[in-house]
């Protein structure tokens, strides 16, 4: 105990002041009798013979309690929780990433994850009354999974269970800056991370940590040998063979002999045998025939961590895009459609065009008319009549060489990227006021010539002026331009592959309402998709995965996304140096401030209380002595 106003305790004097007070008092009993003559005859004692004794009475008692409580609280006590049993936060910080799934070297049985679990669970378990933790997962993205005190243990053992490791690197960067959030005001906090030390950004990941952290490091598991796929990657051949390219690192001091086998649609092409150099890589090349989907590379590891054993690719370069047409006059449009890679095209009249919401058709291509809505899906424009329900059409205007150079391009697209327009007369120009939702991509002379937006369900671009007045057609820049535009307004095609645990941004077709996403054990999760926004995914199992877009009950769009785990910063075991122990700098308060707690109200309350007794007692006294 402390005391922040010593000079209070000077109050104290009062309590030798208070038995003076009493002493002196004269205490004389009443008494009821018959007569005094008796008392006369009794010899009285001299003054100096008298003796006088602290009369100990209840009253006494309450004066001095009173008087010390108000002592004591004028000195302003603090009472330190040390002697209380100080507070301690935890902050356990946990390394997820997928080489936490090798074992952990050595006689010892299990994952270096099971005996970062089991660490973690005794630091749960010696959890005293005041204490709380923290628990935090290391993966490619740093989460935190749960905070609480010993009533809340459960919970935290709960979360434990429900760590499993994969994915490609540990974020310890934005791990330990999630631990230096949750310590902020918490006393007598630590850090501590436990990891098998397998990170090889270590180093750039501290300088991007917060400092002023109690930190201390707990490593699991030792160097192990372990084989990977690093890298699988194709080169396309125009509608010929494909060339693949493959690299395999062996992340052993020892060279080693094994066999590396490509699959293609889950067939057999190709066996090697291969010799690693020690601390080395093989490299190795394919030439895949046309039509192979998607192709898988397996090693021979018989290694400490199987998952970056085995390598997908997908060889679909494009979307599959179901188009329809709608033009009195198709050739040229129709010609440069067909040139896009996964294009089905139908052409139909406009007489013929109802404007029916169809869930088969992902483009739309209106030419000089327009329908009561915008059909769903991608929508392109062309010379879009001057009465309609969709846009604000006024007159042509004329075509002047002179104008060409008055074109003005957007920087937010790069639809004319490398695309010459000096020599494009585009003919008369339709006065197109833009709608809310629209940009304007191109214009001349300040009228806009493409248009471009997102409205409803529908992805669209307006050209605004009629393709068979002017010479765009007999230039390149048409086709570069359609096919960019087409690009422009539908979903690119899946990635070849990903690594397991980054994020993958998925833009999809505006008319999805969920994507069904189906992992390789089977499970699948559903997820709502963004209204004009790209859905980030993270998936951190290795193995093929299969997608679906649907809109309602319909299926808009199906493919499948391969994800590996082989990488460079997380096949190679070898544990790293990890850093010193660190402990966190005092704070500009006292740890007397910060870890104690007043205990001055208490006790001028108490001789509240004190003072309220006293004073019934006295009445109760006083009561009695009236009524007798």
């Amino acid at each position: 105990m402390t005391f922040l106003v010593p000079l209070g305790l000077l109050a104290l004097l009062t309590l030798p002041l208070i038995l003076l007070l009493h002493l002196m008092r004269e205490r004389r009993r009443r008494v009821v009798v018959p007569s005094l003559l008796l008392w006369q005859l009794v010899p009285r004692r001299q003054e100096a013979q008298r003796r006088r004794r602290l009369p100990l009475t209840l009253l006494l008692l309450l004066h001095l309690l009173a008087a010390a409580l108000l002592a004591l609280a004028l000195a302003h006590p603090q009472w330190l929780t040390d002697l209380l049993g100080r507070e301690r936060h935890l902050v356990v910080v946990i390394d997820t990433s997928a080489s936490m799934a090798a074992p952990i070297g050595g006689v010892s049985v299990g994952s270096r994850l099971d005996a970062a679990r089991a660490r973690a669970r005794a630091l749960v378990g010696g959890l005293g009354g005041r204490d709380t933790l923290t628990l935090i997962a290391a993966g490619p993205e740093a989460r935190l999974l749960d905070s609480a005190g010993p009533a809340g243990a459960a919970r935290l053992l709960a979360a434990l269970d429900g760590l499993e490791a994969g994915g490609v690197g540990s974020d310890m960067a934005s791990a330990l800056t999630l631990s230096a959030a949750d310590m902020q005001g918490q006393p007598a906090g630590q850090v501590i991370v436990i990891t098998d030390a397998a990170l090889p950004t270590l180093d750039a990941d501290l300088r991007r940590a917060p400092e002023r952290l109690a930190l201390s490091w707990e490593q699991v598991g030792s160097a192990l040998p372990n084989r990977a796929l690093i890298t699988l990657s194709a080169r396309p051949n125009s509608g010929g063979p494909t060339d693949v390219y493959a690299r395999a690192t062996n992340y052993s001091g020892a060279p080693v002999r094994s066999v590396v086998r490509l699959y293609g649609d889950g067939r057999l092409l190709d066996t090697r045998q291969v010799s690693f150099p020690a601390q080395g890589d093989v490299e190795l090349t394919w030439t895949v025939p046309a039509g192979v989907g998607m192709l898988r590379a397996e090693v021979d590891g018989n290694d400490s961590l199987p998952a970056d054993d085995t390598a997908w690719l997908s060889l679909v370069s494009a979307r599959p895009l179901r188009a329809l047409l709608v033009s009195a006059s198709p050739a040229s449009i129709e010609r440069a459609l067909r040139a896009v890679p996964g294009m089905s095209l139908q052409v139909i009249d406009p007489a013929d065009y109802v404007g029916q919401e169809s869930p088969n058709i992902d483009l739309t291509v209106l030419d000089g008319v327009l329908p009561e809505r915008w059909p769903p899906g991608a929508v392109l424009a062309i010379n879009p009549p001057g009465k309609n329900n969709l846009l604000d059409v006024g007159g042509l205007s004329g075509s002047l060489a002179s104008e060409a150079d008055q074109l003005r391009s957007s920087s937010d697209t790069t639809i004319f990227d490398g695309v010459s327009l000096g020599s494009v007369d585009f003919g008369p120009i339709h006065a197109i006021t833009p709608p809310d939702w629209a940009q304007t991509l191109l214009s001349r002379g300040g009228r806009p010539l493409i248009l471009r937006g997102s409205v409803d369900r529908s992805e669209v671009a307006v050209w605004a002026f009629d393709l068979g007045q002017g010479n765009l057609t007999t230039r390149l820049a048409f086709p570069l331009m359609l096919v960019r535009t087409v690009r422009d307004l539908t979903p690119a095609a899946l990635p070849a592959s990903a690594l397991a645990g980054q994020p993958v941004g998925l833009r999809l077709d505006p008319r999805t309402d969920v994507v069904e996403i189906t992992a390789p054990d089977g499970s699948v999760r559903r997820l709502a998709a963004p209204e004009g926004e790209a859905l980030p995914i993270s998936l951190d199992a290795p193995g093929v995965y299969a997608l679906r877009e649907l809109a309602g009950a319909d299926e808009v769009f199906a493919g499948q996304l391969p994800v590996n785990a082989g990488a460079a910063r997380e096949s190679d075991l070898t544990p790293r140096r990890l850093p010193a122990a660190t402990a966190a700098p005092p704070s500009a308060s006292s740890d007397s401030e910060r870890d104690s707690r007043p205990l001055w109200p208490g006790l001028a309350a108490a001789a509240l209380i004190v003072m309220l007794g006293e004073w019934v007692y006295v009445h109760a006294r006083r009561t009695a002595v009236r009524s007798a």
